[in-house]
């Protein structure tokens, strides 16, 4: 019987760009968890054996050429020359029915050539975290990698206390980060030109007629394009990643990599979810700040080979195209379609008045649709001060009259558009501890639910009301 196998076309670069490497396997592992919607979007007939074999490393069943990529980047604005895949092995690529091919990547691999001192382990509770907040984040239509499957076992890692070993396959069409260029740039023009081609292949076959430094110039124009855009529908739905080095921006403006991140409580703009983040960085307020200074560190990556006055007009654009698809986005909330001057300030005179006095953002926008009903109470009842609001009600209600719709319209598209269950940091935290008890059942109902936010989900009623003190602003570490 024929082996399934993975391709791999990483190896189409130049040697260096990569280590071969073989996992370390986990002892007696067992699947926890594997997302079977993805499994059909990908047209992955891999069977739960397999998918066991992939994930816990033990590669028996599955032929595949693990590789563990090289790159560096800026990590809290400080450039690092020493980074690669420290505890993540590519394993290859899975062709969709479409012969889109889908990286297969197992985080938690064990040591490759880039461990440096770390053990190349993960923990189940980080791989729950990415797993659960890649689903989040792609059932609210935001751009990331996805999670396919966990494994763990009963072997025990030291982080800051002994935690249960596990595993975790991420799929997404490509690794490649910001971090790739800026160390092909450093290497010189044999590997910059090798990436831009392998880039160029794979994602954006369509520019392959251009000449190779327009062809470079449009991976930095769309990677621009694609990250003001992440950031505008992060800030909208209130994610806050932690820790966007450049070697964890994605050139395809996916979310990616996923540590300490939060799903704003209460509203507040300088909300900072990484507690090892002294200063703010990558505080909520800051992610599209940071993401205009990751993409000028990507561009002095392509400074030798496109011309600077088109690298500098698309860092230019960056700002306006944040801005126009933050306000799309924040219309979308609103239940508005149309555009009309005064929108942003509507926008911001919300988020001033949601900011002092701390509202619950998601419940927000999902219970205005409660407003002007017979349960507005359920409305009012989120705001410690209505008549704090009353005249920025006064102006949505202006505002969704010039969209010349129905009530019952405008009140479908908010129930539509806003989601009734949102991950927050406290939640996720009681499905860790659940499954670190040997309890899977909240991680796949949760899974369930993270997939199809805007449904009602009455189930789980009691996770839709505001948190209590103690659950709230949860601060993460980076570790993992």
């Amino acid at each position: 019987m024929l082996k399934s196998h993975l391709l791999q076309d990483f190896t189409q670069l130049p040697a260096d760009f990569y280590r071969h490497q073989l996992p370390e396997p986990q002892p007696h592992a067992q699947l926890i968890i594997q997302n079977n919607q993805l499994l059909s979007q990908l047209n992955c007939t891999l069977n739960a054996t397999e998918l066991l074999d992939l994930t816990a490393g033990t590669l028996q069943q599955v032929d595949c050429q693990p590789l563990a990529q090289k790159y560096v980047g800026h990590q809290f604005g400080y450039y690092n020359p020493d980074l690669g895949d420290g505890r993540g092995l590519l394993l290859g690529q899975w062709h969709d029915k479409n012969d889109q091919a889908w990286d297969f990547h197992l985080k938690g691999a064990g040591r490759t050539p880039y461990s440096r001192q770390g053990d190349g382990r993960a923990v189940l509770r980080s791989c729950i975290r990415e797993f659960l907040a890649s689903e989040a984040l792609y059932g609210l239509g935001i751009p990331t990698t996805r999670a396919l499957t966990i494994a763990t076992s009963s072997e025990k890692v030291k982080r800051e206390m002994l935690e249960p070993r596990a595993s975790l396959i991420r799929v997404t069409p490509s690794h490649i980060r910001f971090g790739h260029f800026q160390w092909a740039a450093n290497q010189g023009e044999k590997h910059f030109k090798a990436l831009v081609a392998f880039v160029i292949q794979k994602h954006f076959p369509q520019w392959q007629i251009h000449p190779f430094q327009h062809q470079a110039w449009l991976i930095f124009d769309q990677a621009c394009q694609n990250t003001a855009k992440l950031l505008a529908q992060w800030k909208s739905f209130g994610f806050n990643h932690g820790v966007m080095n450049t070697d964890n921006m994605s050139i395809l403006g996916e979310t990616f990599d996923f540590g300490p991140y939060a799903f704003l409580d209460d509203y507040q703009a300088d909300f900072i979810c990484n507690h090892s983040d002294y200063e703010g960085r990558y505080g909520y307020n800051q992610q599209a700040n940071i993401g205009l200074w990751n993409c000028k560190i990507l561009a002095g990556s392509f400074a030798d080979w496109v011309d600077n006055g088109l690298l500098e007009q698309s860092l230019q654009a960056f700002v306006d195209n944040y801005y126009q698809h933050y306000r799309q986005q924040m219309l979308h909330r609103l239940g508005l379609d149309t555009t009309q001057s005064t929108d942003m300030t509507l926008i911001i005179e919300l988020l001033e008045r949601l900011n002092r006095y701390a509202i619950d953002y998601s419940l927000f926008f999902r219970r205005l649709a409660l407003w002007q009903t017979e349960s507005e109470f359920s409305f009012f009842h989120l705001l410690p001060e209505p008549e704090a609001f009353s005249d920025w009600l006064n102006s949505l209600e202006k505002r969704i009259q010039q969209e010349q719709i129905t009530d019952s319209v405008w009140l479908q598209r908010i129930q539509q558009r806003n989601p009734s269950v949102i991950l927050r940091n406290y939640i996720a935290q009681d499905i860790i501890i659940a499954a670190e008890h040997g309890n899977t059942e909240p991680l796949h109902h949760w899974l369930k639910a993270l997939q199809s936010p805007f449904k009602a989900h009455r189930a789980l009623s009691k996770y839709q009301q505001p948190p209590l003190a103690h659950q709230k602003g949860f601060q993460l570490s980076c570790s993992s």
